[in-house]
This record gives structure tokens, C-alpha cells and sequence, in this order.
């Protein structure tokens, strides 16, 4: 079992995310914003961080980069609708550990973070 920061903007991916993890994770967080995510994280100390891209303000591969560059063993596993070259990139530049396309299955997202957890 390891510590979630969930951070997602829509209520139903993060109802839907929740219902994923529970019983399997503790959830140590919810953020709606990138700038929520930095916050939650510094305040909370996630094992790992299921970051949803496409934010309100800051966008979610900003926030991994401030999230990492603050925590660096801090697991992020970015969730996007649309995976491209350009969005892979910037967000292994900034330090994401896994990446999931929208949609997803529970036994997608588990593994997803147990591999991202694992490196």
C-alpha cells in the first residue's frame, strides 16, 4: 500500500480514480490545480502523485517539476487523454516516472503506479 496524491480537475475522473484505489492505496490528497498539487505534496509527503496533464493555472507537467525538484523520490505518474511525442517529452523532462492514456482500467493504474514506485 503506498500514499496517493490524486490530481485531477473533473469530478468524475477524480470520483472514478478514488473508486480505483480504494482499498489497494491511501489516498493522502486531492488537488483540482497544479498549484493545489504542489502544495498538497509538500504538505502530505506522497509516496507517488497520479497527476492529470491538463490543468487549470499551472499545467500538471509544471507541477511535476516543482514536485520533484522539492521531493525527488516522489513518484509521478501523469494521466493525459492525449499522449504525444511533444507532451512524453516535457513530462520526462520534468521527471515524470509512467504515463496513462485516458481511458484507463483499475488493473491499468495499479500497475502503472506499482511500476512507478518500483524505480
Amino acid at each position: 500500500m503506498v500514499d496517493v496524491l490524486l490530481v485531477e480537475d473533473t469530478d468524475m475522473q477524480r470520483a472514478l480514480l478514488r473508486g480505483f484505489l480504494s482499498p489497494e492505496h491511501t489516498i493522502v490528497g486531492i488537488a483540482e490545480t497544479g498549484e493545489e498539487a504542489i502544495r498538497e505534496a509538500d504538505r502530505t509527503a506522497p509516496d507517488v502523485v497520479v497527476m492529470d496533464v491538463d490543468l487549470p493555472g499551472t499545467d500538471g507537467i509544471e507541477a511535476t517539476r516543482a514536485i520533484k525538484r522539492a521531493s525527488p523520490d516522489v513518484a509521478v505518474v501523469m494521466s493525459t487523454a492525449m499522449v504525444t511525442a511533444e507532451i512524453r517529452d516535457r513530462a520526462t523532462d520534468a521527471g515524470a516516472d509512467a504515463y496513462l492514456t485516458k481511458p484507463f482500467s483499475k488493473d491499468d493504474l495499479l500497475a502503472t503506479i506499482d511500476e512507478a514506485c518500483a524505480r
